[in-house]
């Protein structure tokens, strides 16, 4: 570790995904030296010593219909940051992700005096190019994860790093297979159908039934199919009991297990997809939002493609099923080749591998870390 003087750090992230790598920078910035860091916080954070300044949780919002009911707690924690900026008076800021939040902080931060880093900066290239434009007032540095990121921000303007994937340097499952088929009690040989809605309660809601209805189906016609369903810490299947989830069995701390292990994934937009993609197992990316939400986002989504994985391969290396295109007819026709024939398993296989070939290797926090670290001198 280094010595010298205690380095203060004010630290937003407003997602689980956000969280956690935020918890690895965090690692890597103690690693380096004395520090003291406060901030948004969830569990991760909370876990690496991180002081709460406010909860995470209490950001979470799911689209635009949701911003209004969330409003007086989002300006309640901006007041807050702002305030902790004047009495923490950190070296540096660092803003995870979370752009419905932190591309309108990030201005008033710099206003006030603030170095300004951004790890994992978010889409605008997906749906506002501009903002790369208009971030390069404000941000001091930016460490993005996706190499395509890296030219596109400098040519905006903006000071840019290209660091790496964190996920590259802590992607294992939970406990090997023989263990995670023992917890199963799967049989030996028997297929494993890994459904994925999301970490967030408004997503499960709308994406476990169709989920479901699919693994129904499927194990209609294959009795020896397994589906599993690995929920996130506190999530609850609100309204289900055991006999709606039928022969899908629920787990917890086994999420990344269940990415690996499966023989193939429903998996809800999002980290979700890039990790399963990073595991080589076979994906149908899958998402429904509020009708009012995906008007808007298709206003001003840029792209063909929403699948990270897709996006970072530049083809449809993960089918996707979007909205009205979501349903459990569709979601099982698609599935049921990886599920039945182990060539088209090991075609999709072979396909995703290019994913894991455009992130490198690991030590993406580390990089992070010694920019951030630089910055805050």
């Amino acid at each position: 570790m280094g010595g010298g003087i205690e380095r203060r750090f004010l630290l937003v992230a407003g997602e689980p995904s956000g969280d956690l790598h935020a918890a690895r920078l965090v690692a890597a910035l103690r690693d380096l030296g004395p520090c003291r860091i406060a901030g948004v916080t969830g569990p991760a954070l909370r876990a690496a010593g991180v002081e709460p300044v406010a909860a995470m949780e209490d950001l979470a919002v799911l689209g635009f219909a949701e911003i209004p009911a969330r409003l007086p707690a989002l300006f309640a924690t901006r007041a807050r940051l702002l305030r902790t900026l004047r009495d923490f008076a950190p070296h540096a800021v660092v803003l995870v992700d979370y752009p419905g939040f932190n591309l309108r902080l990030g201005p008033e931060l710099k206003r006030r005096g603030a170095r300004v880093f951004y790890y994992i900066a978010p889409q605008v290239w997906a749906w506002h190019p501009e903002r790369a434009r208009a971030m390069a007032k404000w941000v001091d540095h930016l460490a993005v994860v996706f190499p395509f990121e890296e030219p596109l921000f400098r040519e905006a303007g903006v000071a840019t790093t290209f660091v790496g994937h964190p996920l590259m340097d802590g992607l294992a499952p939970e406990v090997d297979e023989a263990v995670f088929r023992a917890e199963l009690r799967a049989a030996p040989g028997q297929r494993i159908l890994g459904l994925l809605p999301g970490s967030r309660p408004q997503e499960l809601k709308r994406h476990l039934e169709p989920m479901v209805a699919a693994a129904r189906e499927l194990a209609g016609t294959r009795p020896d199919l397994l589906a599993v369903l690995p929920l996130a810490p506190g999530l609850e299947p609100s309204g289900w009991s055991a006999s709606d989830l039928g022969r899908v069995r629920l787990v917890r701390g086994r999420t990344r297990a269940t990415q690996a292990f499966a023989t193939a994934c429903a998996v809800a937009s999002g980290t979700a997809t890039l990790e399963t993609a990073l595991f080589g197992t076979p994906l149908a990316i899958v998402y429904r939002t509020g009708w009012l939400n995906y008007r808007v986002a298709r206003q001003l989504v840029r792209l063909p493609r929403i699948g990270l994985p897709n996006i970072l391969a530049g083809a449809e290396v993960a089918p996707e099923l979007l909205q009205t295109a979501f349903t459990p007819a569709r979601l099982a026709a698609t599935l049921a080749p990886w599920l039945d024939d182990p060539a088209e398993r090991a075609r999709r296989r072979e396909a995703l591998a290019v994913v894991r070939e455009r992130l490198g290797g690991a030590g993406a926090s580390r990089r992070a870390a010694q920019l951030l670290w630089s910055l805050a001198a």
